[in-house]
């Protein structure tokens, strides 16, 4: 079919339409928007209690306290997509999904909005970073602020890029040794280890009873300080998949002590909190729920979430070795190796309010600096809302990244966004996927449609009027 100069221009008009909705980009899959300077010129750091946001796109607050820490090894593989704020591994880290793709750490598609400052450490690594062929690790993709770019990478010993690691603009160092790779976090396995003896010492103010699959806390009197606690045998929390959390007063936060050595397979279904479902996405109080509940395995070997639903609230294993497909929201604190291999799963930055080694951290920059932010990307898609049974001592990161024998990158912004090439799986309808590209691209679909089929009769129009 021969196009006139008419005819290509309107196409390229429609194109230039498409672009500028955002329904054809550079990159497929994108879930990040380009970076961009914030408007409202304010810098916004740790949240304060009570106003922890939901799931959203963008960056919110900047915390530079540990997200994630594994005191052995930390693996990847399956189709896992992302682990928001500062993931420090004490041994190695191996990012090898089944499939290959990206896994996005520091920032995620859709997540808490609580990380890192631009050019800060999201990933540290004691011992040996390994990235297999087809997977790239991106790192603090789309952050940008007045102290750097992207996010930086600490390694103690060598980097096998066996696949692709991109820091976009953050530096990456290797061969620094443990201790300075992990600082000022080289101790944190002894801060967890600390912290779960002292919050196991602390008296049970409420109850916890299991019926069937379901465990109950409710409370029946004043809090430790600010602390409801909870006391429950570890084997009787094996298995559990709904936990409902009742009469906890406003301010406090939650810890579960759960007791005993006995290994912990659950797959989290449903949580309530005070009458709220708050598990899933659309729930006004998901980040507040998120930011009070820990579970404080102090004598667990083994923890295992399985299925494909929200965890909601910290973990505290010093001894456990833990195995993931389940999201995660909260910080996740294990002495042994972590691997998460689930359909999607994320790990969510929301801090625990219940002790200082474990809250929010601002980072380096000083408080009232303007912070640029990027622009709002892609909103993830809504869960359902149906009915059911409801839901240290370590130093203050703040020492610029060192500038080591390892290789550096230039600290420019990437402007091509990356995404998690999997959704997170929906089993039994308690999990919305973060990220999810369906609406973008269904209403890509549409709009090209209609484009192919108002050029189709332009174009016979134009035979008519040739043949005549």
């Amino acid at each position: 079919m021969h196009v006139t100069g008419r005819t290509a221009g309107r196409t390229g008009s429609a194109l230039a339409v498409l672009l500028s909705l955002g329904l054809l980009g550079t990159g497929a899959g994108s879930a990040f928007a380009t970076p961009v300077a914030a408007t409202d010129g304010e810098a916004k750091y740790c949240p304060s209690s009570g106003k922890l946001p939901g799931i959203g796109n963008s960056p919110q607050f900047i915390d530079g306290n540990v997200a994630l820490f594994a005191g052995g090894d930390y693996t990847v593989d399956g189709a896992s997509a992302e682990a928001e704020g500062l993931l420090v591994v004490k041994g190695d880290a191996t990012f090898a999904k089944t499939s290959g793709g990206i896994f996005n750490v520091g920032r995620a598609g859709a997540g808490s909005g609580i990380l890192p400052d631009g050019g800060e450490v999201m990933l540290a690594v004691g011992g040996d970073l390994t990235i297999a062929k087809g997977t790239k690790v991106d790192v603090g993709h789309g952050v940008t602020s007045k102290s750097g770019y992207g996010g930086a990478v600490q390694v103690g010993k060598e980097i096998d890029e066996k696949g692709e690691l991109e820091t976009n603009g953050g530096k990456r160092s290797s061969g620094l040794g443990a201790d300075r790779a992990l600082s000022p976090y080289q101790s944190f396995d002894r801060t967890i280890g600390d912290e779960s003896s002292s919050l196991g010492k602390l008296k049970a103010t409420g109850t916890s009873v299991r019926e069937g699959e379901t465990v109950t806390f409710k409370s029946t009197g004043a809090g430790n300080g600010n602390i409801q606690v909870f006391e429950i045998p570890a084997a009787e929390l094996d298995g559990a998949s709904s936990f409902v959390f009742k009469s906890i007063p406003d301010g406090d936060s939650v810890a579960v002590n759960v007791t005993g050595s006995h290994a912990v397979s659950i797959s989290p279904m449903s949580v309530g909190f005070n009458d709220d479902r708050v598990d899933v996405y659309s729930s006004a109080g998901f980040g507040d729920a998120a930011s009070r509940i820990l579970y404080n395995f102090e004598g667990s070997t083994s923890l295992t979430l399985g299925g494909g639903g929200n965890f909601m609230g910290s973990i505290l294993a010093p001894k456990a070795s833990a195995d993931f497909t389940a999201s995660t929201n909260g910080r996740v604190y294990v002495g042994g190796d972590m691997k998460t291999h689930g359909t999607g799963n994320e790990s969510h930055n929301y801090p625990w309010n219940g002790s200082p080694a474990f809250t929010c951290k601002p980072g380096p920059s000083e408080p009232g600096t303007p912070t640029p932010k990027p622009s709002e990307p892609e909103q993830p898609s809504q869960p359902p809302t149906g009915p059911g049974t409801p839901t240290p001592s370590a130093s203050q990161p703040g020492t610029p990244t060192p500038e080591p024998s390892g290789s550096e990158e230039s600290p420019t912004p990437v402007p091509t966004p990356s995404a998690p090439t999997s959704e997170p799986k929906d089993e039994g309808g308690f999990l919305a996927s973060t990220g999810a590209q369906v609406g973008v691209y269904a209403t890509a679909a549409a709009v090209l449609g209609v484009l192919g089929a108002g050029l189709l009769m332009f174009t016979r129009r134009r035979r008519g009027q040739n043949q005549g």
